[in-house]
C-alpha cells in the first residue's frame, strides 16, 4: 500500500472514533435532557457521517480502485515475464481452438511472430479438432522434428458483468502445454531394440520333401535350405543355431524385425523355390517371438510356431504381448499321407474320454452336416468306451441338417442324447470332458459359455488356427490338410475302439460331412479321404441316403438360381453376390450358390453376402485354391481355410458389408507375393 492510500486509511480511523464518541454523547444527552440543542447536534452529527461516507466513496474508494488496478498490472506483467521464461511452450486457444496468448517458448517452436488469431491448424500444431470437457486430453505431437507431449485443459471465464454462476455465463478458453519429450522416446526406441528377438524355424514337410528325391542329392538340397536360412539370419544380425534335421533356431536384435515387416518375410518364398529333384516345394513355419524378457519371447516364439503350423503352415507369425502379425500363408497345405499321428491321437482321446464321468460333443454355431456327422462319430466312440455322452445343440430347427435331425430324433436308440444348452449345463461336472469337432475358435461354437465352464476340453477340426482359438485344451487335432471333420473324426475312430461297429445312420451322417466339404470329392481330396469313405461304405455308408442329404426344395433352388444371376464379376477372377432373405436356411443357400459360382469359367474365387435379420451379414466364401479365402474372410474378423470360409458381419448395411469385403480383398491381395 502507498504513503497516499495509508494516509487516507488512518485519516478514515480517526474519524470513526470521533463519530463512535459523539454518538455515544448524543445517546447520554438524549437521554437526560430533551432540547431543541439535542436536535441541532444530531443534525450536526449526521452531517459529519455523510461526509464521511462520501470521502470514502469518491476519495478513498477511486484510490483503493486504483491500486488494485495497479498491483493486477504488476502481477499480469510478472506473470508474462514467468511464462516468457518458462522453457515449456504454453498457450490459449478461444472456443474455436484460435490462439488467443502464447509464452515466448511457443512462439519460437512454432516459428511465427505473431501467432494470435492464427488456428491451431494453421501452427501446424496436428491435434485435430478434438477439444476437452471436464477432464484434460493428451496426445503425442510431431511438431518441427520433436515429439511432444501435449496437454490440453479447459478454462471457463465468466463474462464481464455476469453475476450468476451459470454455465452459459461463462467463456470457453483452451490452455495447450507442449513438453518435449524426444529424448525419451529415443531412449526408448533405443532399449527396444537393443532387446532380443527369439524365431523358431521348422520345416513343415522334411520328411515327405526328402523321400520324394534321389538319396544322392537329399545332401545338397540340405546344405542349400541351410544356407538359405544362413542368409536370412544374416540379414536380421542373428545366430543361427541348429536344433534338430528340421527345426532351427535364430535370436537377433529387435531394430531388425521393422526389415521382416517390410519383405513379408520374404525368405517363405525363396525357400519354396528351391528345387533339385525334390516333387514337393520346401516350406517353413516361422514363429517370432518379442518381449524385454527372454524366457517369455522364447514362449511367444514356441506358440506363435505351433499357430503357424496349425494353419497349414508356409507362414510366418509374430507374437508379442498384445499383438500377433500374420505372414505368408497364400499355398494350398500338402497332405500328409502318414497316419503316425492320427494313431497317438486316436490313442491319447480314448484314453481322456475313459478318465471323464460323462462326455459332451458340440461343434459350431449354424451346424452343417460335418459338423454333426462328425459328432454323430464320436458319439459312436464314446458309447462304446462306455460312457454317457451326449451331443449338445441348440432346439430352433437347422435346415442344413434337418434330413439327418430328424431321423436322430425318430429313433428311440437315440433318446436324451440330443440336449440343449441348459442340459449341458446341468452335466458340465469337473470330469466332464466337452469335445469341439469341425471348430476351433470359441466365438463360433455353437454355446461359448460351456467352453468358459468346461475344465477338460478336446478339438478336432480341419480349419486353419487362428489367434483366438480356443486355449487350454487337452487333446488338440487339427490339420488343415484334411478334408473335413469327419475324415478326422473317421479315422480316429479305427484307432479307438476294434471292431468298430457304426450305425447306418452315423455312417451315412461321416460320409455326407466328408462328402459337404469336398463337393462331392471334386475338390481338397487326398489318397486318406478316399480311404475314410472306403471304410465308411464297409460300414454301411449309403450314397442314395446320402444324396437325400442335400435335397432341395423348389424355393430353394430358385433362390440360389436368383442369388447366380446377379452376381458381379471382380478383377476377371472373383465372382461377388449378394442378396436379403428371410428364408430359415438362407446360409446354406448361400453356400451352394458360392460352391456353384466357381463352375463359371475364369473364376477362381467367389463370395455371397446374405442379409439376416438384425442388421447381421453372413459371407461364404470359396476358392479353388489359387485365392486364399481364409485369410480374406480373417481380416473381416472370420476364418476357414484356404478354399472355403466364411465371416459374420453385425450391424452393417449388405452395400456396407461389400464395401468391407472389397477393402479386405484389396488388403491380402496387395500382401501376396508376386
Amino acid at each position: 500500500m502507498d504513503k497516499k492510500t495509508d494516509i487516507g486509511f488512518k485519516i478514515y480511523t480517526v474519524l470513526l472514533y470521533i463519530v463512535m464518541a459523539v454518538l455515544a454523547v448524543n445517546v447520554v444527552l438524549n437521554f437526560v435532557y430533551n432540547t431543541p440543542a439535542n436536535t441541532v447536534f444530531a443534525a450536526v452529527v449526521f452531517l459529519m457521517i455523510s461526509g464521511i461516507a462520501l470521502y470514502v466513496n469518491r476519495v478513498l474508494k477511486q484510490t483503493i480502485r486504483e491500486r488494485v488496478l495497479s498491483n493486477a498490472v504488476d502481477l499480469g506483467n510478472e506473470y508474462q515475464q514467468y511464462m516468457n521464461q518458462w522453457e515449456y511452450p504454453y498457450a490459449l486457444f478461444s472456443a474455436t481452438l484460435r490462439l488467443v496468448w502464447y509464452n515466448e517458448a511457443f512462439r519460437k517452436l512454432v516459428k511465427y511472430e505473431d501467432c494470435i488469431g492464427k488456428t491451431i491448424e494453421e501452427l501446424q500444431i496436428d491435434w485435430g479438432s478434438e477439444k476437452p470437457d471436464w477432464d484434460p486430453l493428451s496426445k503425442m505431437i510431431e511438431l518441427d522434428g520433436h515429439f511432444f507431449k501435449a496437454v490440453m485443459s479447459q478454462i471457463r471465464l465468466r463474462d464481464k458483468g455476469s453475476e450468476q454462476l451459470d454455465l452459459k455465463n461463462y467463456t470457453e478458453v483452451y490452455s495447450l502445454s507442449l513438453q518435449d519429450v524426444t529424448r525419451e522416446m529415443q531412449l526408448e526406441k533405443e532399449n527396444l531394440d537393443q532387446q532380443t528377438v527369439v524365431a523358431l524355424i521348422y520345416v513343415d514337410n522334411y520328411d515327405q520333401i526328402f523321400n520324394s528325391m534321389e538319396e544322392n542329392r537329399r545332401p545338397l538340397l540340405e546344405a542349400m535350405l541351410f544356407r538359405r536360412l544362413s542368409d536370412f539370419s544374416t540379414e536380421v544380425s542373428g545366430i543361427l543355431t541348429k536344433l534338430e534335421r528340421d527345426r532351427f533356431y535364430v535370436i537377433f536384435p529387435h531394430k531388425n524385425l521393422e526389415k521382416l515387416y517390410q519383405n513379408q518375410f520374404k525368405v517363405l518364398e525363396e525357400v519354396k523355390r528351391l528345387s533339385i529333384g525334390n516333387k514337393f516345394p520346401p516350406t517353413l513355419s516361422i514363429g517370432v517371438g518379442e518381449d524385454k524378457e527372454l524366457a517369455t519371447a522364447r514362449k511367444y516364439a514356441r506358440s506363435s510356431v505351433d499357430l503357424a503350423m496349425g494353419r497349414g503352415g508356409d507362414q510366418a507369425v509374430v507374437k508379442n504381448k498384445d499383438t500377433q502379425h500374420f505372414f505368408g500363408g497364400m499355398t494350398t497345405t500338402t497332405e500328409n499321407n502318414t497316419r503316425v499321428r492320427a494313431r497317438l491321437i486316436g490313442y491319447a482321446l480314448k484314453e481322456l474320454i475313459s478318465a471323464s464321468d460323462r462326455v459332451l460333443i458340440m461343434g459350431h454355431a449354424n451346424p452343417d452336416l460335418d459338423s454333426f456327422g462328425a459328432a454323430l462319430g464320436l458319439y459312436r466312440a464314446c458309447f462304446e468306451l462306455k460312457k454317457p455322452v451326449h451331443i449338445v445343440m441348440s432346439r430352433e430347427k437347422h435346415a442344413a441338417v434337418d434330413y439327418i435331425y430328424r431321423r436322430i430324433d425318430e429313433d428311440r436308440d437315440y433318446m436324451n442324447v440330443l440336449i440343449d444348452k441348459e442340459q449341458a449345463e446341468e452335466y458340465l461336472g469337473a470330469n466332464t470332458l466337452l469335445i469341439l469337432v469341425d471348430v476351433n475358435r470359441k466365438v463360433i461354437v455353437q454355446f461359448p459359455e460351456l467352453v468358459d465352464q468346461a475344465k477338460n476340453i478336446a478339438v478336432i477340426d480341419h480349419h486353419r488356427t487362428s489367434a483366438d482359438s480356443v486355449e487350454g485344451v487337452g487333446v488338440s487335432y487339427v490339420e488343415p490338410f484334411a478334408s473335413s471333420a469327419s475324415e478326422m473324426v473317421t479315422e480316429l475312430l479305427q484307432y479307438m475302439v476294434e471292431n468298430l461297429s457304426l450305425r447306418s445312420i452315423e455312417a451315412d451322417g461321416l460320409f455326407a460331412g466328408i462328402a459337404l466339404d469336398t463337393k462331392n470329392f471334386t475338390v481338397k481330396t487326398g489318397v486318406r479321404t478316399f480311404e475314410a469313405a472306403a471304410f465308411l461304405r464297409r460300414k454301411g455308408a449309403d450314397s442314395v441316403r446320402v444324396r437325400k442329404m442335400f435335397k432341395n426344395d423348389m424355393g430353394d433352388y430358385k433362390a440360389k438360381a436368383q442369388v447366380i444371376s446377379n452376381a458381379q464379376i471382380l478383377s476377371n477372377k472373383m465372382a461377388l453376390a449378394s442378396w436379403s432373405s428371410e428364408l430359415p436356411n438362407a446360409t446354406t443357400v448361400a453356400a451352394q450358390a458360392a460352391d456353384e459360382l466357381l463352375d463359371i469359367h475364369g473364376i477362381h474365387a467367389s463370395f455371397v453376402l446374405t442379409e439376416m435379420d438384425h442388421q447381421q451379414v453372413n459371407i461364404s466364401a470359396r476358392s479353388l485354391g489359387e485365392i486364399n479365402v481364409q485369410l480374406i474372410m480373417e481380416e473381416l474378423g472370420g476364418g476357414g481355410h484356404l478354399t472355403m470360409a466364411g465371416a459374420q458381419l453385425k450391424d452393417v448395411s449388405l452395400e456396407e458389408a461389400q464395401k468391407k469385403l472389397e477393402e479386405a480383398i484389396e488388403a491380402v491381395t496387395a500382401r501376396k507375393p508376386k
